[in-house]
């Protein structure tokens, strides 16, 4: 299980559900900007980093290896107010040769951790923007999110399965939501699956303050409110993530859990490299 490589005939899905309630505009840490623009950024260089993958030679474009999806919540920048809704172009799940083309915008890499990619320089496409306001309605971000993967999987039988990764500082305010809890959502995302295994559900819980990090644990003993809730909804990592984890010098525990706790900006983007590198891309 989880062994399968990406092809274009059989390519990766990779969700991204992005908090944007209110409390993202705090400052984070001491990286200059706010949770919201560090999350954003995080994900964006998450995006090329795919698209760079997906291209057979350097300069060129990126092929059919991955679909991707973005889903903010909290507040909808479209449709105003607050819900869900999806933040690549208003579409769920995007073939990535599409993202490849059409970023809003593509800025000068200002960050701290900037470093220069063979494809993009020191320049960075923006496909999503900082948001934030209202609330945080996880519960329907993993319930909206789950209806697009399962329609996925469904197509895609012999792929690796859907990865779902939840970034939020917060607590979840929608619990119950259409009948149903955290846990039970969760449950229902994971439960979707191809031939290749169940799909994962990472979550990894941003700090405004420098605080202790929890990197994998293998139990939520210790850990303050929301992070046994988060913990409990997070699936096992695989034996190849497991295997890029420690190859990364991270000694990991049996039975280590993708979540993260109280996380920085470096440890935000480190986890996310981490939890998309899936497997070897062949047939290019």
């Amino acid at each position: 299980m989880y062994e399968r490589t990406i092809s274009r005939t059989n390519p990766g899905c990779i969700v991204f559900l992005l908090d944007r309630s209110d409390s993202m505009k705090q400052p984070w840490q001491s990286s200059g900007g706010s949770l919201a623009e560090g999350a954003t950024r995080a994900v964006n260089k998450i995006l090329l980093d795919l698209c760079v993958k997906s291209a057979k030679e350097v300069g060129g474009r990126a092929r059919h290896y991955f679909d991707v999806g973005v889903f903010g919540y909290g507040a909808r920048p479209v449709a105003g107010g607050e819900g869900v809704e999806p933040a690549l172009g208003g579409q769920p799940i995007v073939p990535i040769p599409q993202v490849f083309d059409s970023p809003l915008r593509v800025e000068a890499d200002q960050s701290s951790d900037a470093t220069v990619d063979a494809v993009a320089g020191s320049r960075l496409p923006v496909w999503v923007e900082p948001v934030f306001g209202y609330r945080t309605p996880m519960c329907q971000a993993i319930a909206m999110a789950g209806e697009h993967v399962f329609t996925w999987a469904a197509n895609h039988p012999d792929s690796f399965p859907p990865i779902v990764i939840n970034i939020t500082d917060g607590m979840v305010t929608d619990s119950p939501y259409d009948g149903a809890d955290l846990a039970e959502w969760a449950s229902r995302l994971t439960s979707i699956e191809t031939r290749d295994g169940q799909a994962l559900l990472f979550n990894i819980f941003l700090s405004p303050t420098v605080a202790p990090e929890v990197l994998f644990p293998v139990t939520a003993a210790g850990l303050p409110e929301p992070g046994p809730e988060l913990f409990a909804i997070s699936s096992a990592l695989p034996a190849s993530m497991v295997a890029n984890a420690r190859g990364a010098r991270l000694e990991l525990d049996n039975g280590a859990r993708g979540f993260v706790f109280n996380a920085g900006l470096a440890t935000l983007m480190w986890f996310l490299e981490i939890g998309t590198r899936v497997a070897d891309v062949r047939d290019r």
